[in-house]
């Protein structure tokens, strides 16, 4: 009897063990697919989500700290906040137009408070355009970003709006993601779900008040859902017949 019950609290001491080690474990990917990982990365940094045609996550030029985080393809629980909770955001503005490894400590610390955060908005798209060749995407012709404008209401125009960004690296998992469906949802005016990850661009301080209401973005967005027919259900732009 007392071998028995030696042997249970053994085995009971072994998965105690096992379960211990399993729970420190933290997954991560580098592969063009995005995964959900177990610890969410937030701030001012990003998994490096690896080559995708060719070009690091860290692009050709430009900001290569800015580009992993335009580049990230991990996903999260995305947590809804308002329209105007990521729209009034402020920023300092000594980080207008500045490489983030130049920004001083203490603003890089209040970027970082508000940098990375998993997010849903609702609103409805002012316009939508295909970029130019960019750094992010190594200056490729094929693989460029969606520019798309997120507004609160459809008469809402781009001056109050937010820069909501569909990369190559995200729309090559999304073949409903075209920039023709997209400006048909522009067209119709019809409600959207954007979730993704907000991110503070530097680099375009002018064009608040004029293309944008400011310079934090969702950037890359990893989900588009869209209401259809005067239905309050969330449908991805994948399934949705427009």
């Amino acid at each position: 009897m007392r071998n028995i019950r030696t042997q249970f609290l053994t085995l009971v001491l072994v998965l105690a063990l096992l379960l211990s080690a399993c729970a420190g474990i933290t997954v991560t990917t580098a592969s063009n697919t995005p995964t959900a990982v177990s610890s969410q990365i937030h701030g001012n940094t990003a998994p490096d989500s690896g080559t995708f045609d060719g070009c690091p996550a860290r692009g050709d030029g430009g900001d290569p700290q800015l580009n992993l985080l335009k580049n990230r393809a991990d996903t999260a629980n995305w947590i809804p906040i308002p329209f105007s909770q990521l729209e009034q955001l402020p920023w300092p503005k000594s980080i207008e137009r500045q490489e983030m490894s130049t920004w001083s400590q203490v603003d890089y610390n209040t970027v970082a408070q508000n940098n990375g955060s998993p997010v849903s908005i609702t609103g409805y798209l002012a316009n939508a355009r295909r970029e130019g060749p960019e750094s992010p995407n190594c200056h490729l012709q094929v693989d460029r970003d969606f520019h798309i404008w997120l507004v609160d209401h459809p008469t809402t125009d781009r001056t109050g709006s937010i820069v909501v960004e569909a990369t190559p690296r995200i729309r090559a998992h999304h073949p409903g993601w075209t920039l023709d469906r997209i400006l048909t949802i522009v067209k119709d005016q019809l409600p959207v779900r954007i979730s993704g990850w907000t991110m503070l661009d530097p680099e375009h301080p002018d064009q608040v008040g004029q293309t944008r209401g400011t310079i934090w973005e969702i950037h890359p967005i990893m989900q588009i859902e869209v209401q259809l027919n005067g239905s309050s259900t969330w449908t991805p732009l994948d399934n949705a017949t427009l």
